[in-house]
């Protein structure tokens, strides 16, 4: 399947966006031999940086969330919708 010009575009900003990531984990003392976690919060991303890598990631990756259902490769699945309040997550 060939890349189209705007999938190389996104490509090339989830790149610049994970070197960003990766520049400030090291610049905050991380090991150069090592990435860090990539987990929200230990990312060292900004919360507008996560969210644009998020929405790219998932256009790439053909996966779409709509209202609670998940779509990807053909297939849809539902995600739990938890009240805050009232239950907690397992």
């Amino acid at each position: 399947m060939k890349s189209t010009e705007t999938e190389k575009q996104q490509y090339a900003r989830v790149k610049e966006l994970l070197d960003i990531s990766h520049q400030r984990y090291l610049a905050a003392g991380g090991e150069p031999k090592r990435t860090h976690s990539g987990l929200p919060g230990e990312d060292f991303l900004t919360a507008v940086e996560r969210e644009e890598l998020v929405k790219l990631m998932r256009l790439l990756a053909g996966t779409r969330v709509i209202a609670d259902e998940v779509h990807c490769q053909g297939r849809v699945w539902k995600v739990p919708v938890l009240e805050a309040k009232n239950e907690n997550l397992p």
